[in-house]
């Protein structure tokens, strides 16, 4: 046997299992009590030890709402509540020309700056980014095949009265090629907009988890100041040992 192998005693294994055992226990429980008013979330364990104080982890400058030099948001009548004006439209014309960007697609950068939530807000501007650039391009070849698909009903519907059964059916044909292309685009307008709508979604859940959060904050900080100013600073009831559990026990009343 090597050197250093010591002949531990009998039950030495059993002992150090347990001591192990009563440690993760302790860990297990230790944490569970957070200070009134911070926000715990089902993924705090993917945010680590950030806090809503925690300086803001690095993000893109192009996703980060830190680096806009102008904040600029739509009416929030036109539904888009939470984006801010990328700031590529304020630097060059990216990715299509500012007169589209100003209609309503260039507003992709989320607005929520909690540390917490940065890094989720940062990848949810990056899809709507992806998202918007794509749905420029559909609706603006939606308007084309529309436009194109009532020029086609005129010129069916302006047929002479002694036009060739060939010449009609031609207009019909073309008529309803049309129709059916502008229902394809529609549909994937409808796609891009449901997507848009499930982060916009995402971003209300996020914005209520914080107003809540806030709310508490705030009644516990009046309540402390209630109970401070209605007592006086020698008052016992500043030296009485706080104690979640009833003086009888649970059962206690049974």
């Amino acid at each position: 046997r090597p050197w250093f192998w010591l002949k531990l005693p009998n039950g030495f294994g059993q002992v150090r299992r347990t001591m192990a055992s009563a440690e993760l226990r302790r860990t297990q429980s230790s944490g569970m009590l957070k200070k009134s008013g911070e926000l715990a979330l089902a993924g705090s364990a993917s945010q680590g030890a950030l806090t809503k104080h925690s300086p803001p982890p690095k993000v893109p400058k192009y996703l980060s709402v830190h680096a806009l030099t102008r904040r600029r948001k739509l009416a929030a009548s036109t539904g888009n509540l939470h984006g801010y004006m990328a700031e590529d439209y304020h630097q060059i014309n990216w990715p299509l020309p500012k007169m589209f960007g100003k209609e309503k697609y260039g507003y992709s950068l989320i607005d929520i700056t909690d540390p917490r939530h940065l890094k989720e807000s940062a990848s949810m501007s990056k899809k709507l980014v992806r998202l918007q650039y794509d749905q420029q391009i559909i609706d603006l070849e939606w308007r084309k095949t529309y436009k194109s698909l009532l020029d086609a009903e005129h010129r069916r519907d302006t047929l002479p009265g002694n036009a060739q059964p060939k010449t009609k059916d031609m207009h019909k044909k073309e008529v309803d090629d049309y129709i059916k292309y502008l229902g394809e685009l529609q549909e994937q307008k409808d796609m891009y907009e449901k997507s848009i709508t499930e982060v916009y979604t995402k971003c209300d859940d996020i914005k209520l988890a914080l107003k809540k959060e806030s709310d508490l904050e705030d009644l516990r900080v009046f309540m402390e100041t209630r109970t401070k100013d209605s007592l006086s600073a020698d008052n016992a009831f500043f030296r009485t040992k706080f104690n979640i559990h009833a003086s009888g026990g649970r059962g206690s009343g049974m």
